[in-house]
Formats: structure tokens, C-alpha cells, sequence
């Protein structure tokens, strides 16, 4: 069931609450994210987050966010879409020193106050961490030409003379 997402959040609080968030962001907001994209119009992203506190008392948030966006491949520089998930299981930590003690399943979350955070930040972070370094379509977007050199190009670049040719030539007047 999606609900109405709140535009703001209390971490901590909500994992005291055991709260669960289900529902869509507009990414027309995640200027961020935007600079990877190409486009951004009317795109959501689907939120799924379930803040608690686990046996060890540390409170936490996992999170799975997933959003349909659009790049330029990488190879043949046409317009695609690629689904994007990023999943998160993030230790809500108030004081740098408890990092140390952190079990490894979890990544850090540093909170210095007790002010409301943007829920759409955080899930812009976790997107952006998930975009691929390299946008390229998942099957061979160019033709077997593209991957070859030309003959006539080869050839054209044996022909061509060093520039160092005429420091030689300085060296042999010595």
C-alpha cells in the first residue's frame, strides 16, 4: 500500500517508532541526480523504507529505492533508460566514536541534530551511489564496423612522419 511520503523525516524517532514508508518522490527535485541524466521528466522514484532499532539497540534504516531514469550511452550517445535500484541498510549514528563498534552489514549515518532531514535528499544519495560510472545499453549498440579501424586509416597513420623527425635532424648538424 503507498502512502502520501512526508517531504521531511526524523530519523531517530521514527526508528524508536518502527515506522515503514511506502510510496513514489518526483526526482524533478534531485537537481543532483539530474546532472548524471539526461532527462528527468516525469520521473519517480518508489520508495520502501522501514526504520527500527535492532537487538544490539542501534537504530536503523533499510531502504530500497528504485527509479526508471534516462541516460546517454557511453557508446553509440543515443537516449536509453536503465532502472536504477539502491538499497541501503543504514546504522543511524549520533557520535563518530560509535562507528568503530558498527557491525559490517551496515553503513554509517551520521546525524549531528535532532532537525527534521529532506527525505528526498537522502534518497538522491542513494541513488546517485547506485547510477552506473559508465551509462551504456546492455547489448551491442554499435555496428561491427564501429569496433574496427579502416584499412585506409591504418595506412594513412604509418605514413605519417614523426614530429621528433626534425629534433634528429638538429642533432646530426652537432
Amino acid at each position: 500500500m503507498h502512502q502520501k511520503l512526508p517531504e521531511k523525516i526524523h530519523p531517530l524517532r521514527h526508528a524508536q517508532d518502527g515506522v515503514k514508508l511506502v510510496g513514489n518522490l518526483q526526482t524533478h527535485h534531485m537537481l543532483r541526480l539530474g546532472d548524471a541524466l539526461h532527462n528527468m521528466k516525469g520521473s519517480t522514484a518508489s520508495v520502501d523504507m522501514i526504520f527500527d532499532v535492532d537487538k544490539d539497540n542501534i537504530p536503523y534504516l533499510q531502504g530500497k529505492f528504485t527509479s526508471l531514469l534516462t541516460f546517454i550511452c557511453e557508446r553509440c550517445m543515443h537516449v536509453m533508460s536503465l532502472t536504477i535500484t539502491a538499497e541501503c541498510l543504514l546504522a543511524l549514528i549520533q557520535n563518530e566514536h560509535k562507528i568503530k563498534a558498527l557491525s559490517e552489514q551496515y553503513e554509517p549515518w551520521l546525524i549531528n541534530s535532532n532537525e527534521p532531514i529532506q527525505l528526498n535528499s537522502i534518497v538522491e544519495d542513494e541513488l546517485i551511489l547506485a547510477l552506473p560510472s559508465v551509462p551504456k545499453h546492455d547489448f551491442n549498440c554499435l555496428s561491427m564496423d564501429a569496433w574496427h579501424s579502416e584499412a585506409g586509416e591504418t595506412k594513412r597513420t604509418m605514413n605519417v612522419t614523426s614530429p621528433f623527425a626534425v629534433l634528429s635532424a638538429l642533432k646530426l648538424k652537432d
